[in-house]
């Protein structure tokens, strides 16, 4: 199960017609890294979430103290 800030970064990527691969190249990572967040199989660095987010136009939020994060359009 993936986390809910990852599901909402899929769904803004496929809302924008995006593949993985177009994600990685404008967010400077690799497709394997955006497949790996995706499914769940990658723990990933805030800068990464951040990144991907401002590739996508959202705002990335966190929280200070929580372990929650939310992303806004």
């Amino acid at each position: 199960m993936t986390h809910p800030l990852i599901e909402q970064l899929t769904q803004a990527r496929k809302a924008a017609q995006m593949t993985q691969a177009d994600l990685a190249e404008r967010a400077g990572l690799s497709r394997m890294t955006v497949q790996r967040l995706e499914s769940g199989g990658l723990d990933p660095r805030l800068s990464t979430l951040s990144e991907m987010a401002r590739v996508l136009g959202l705002e990335f939020h966190t929280r200070q103290h929580t372990d929650d994060s939310e992303v806004m359009g």
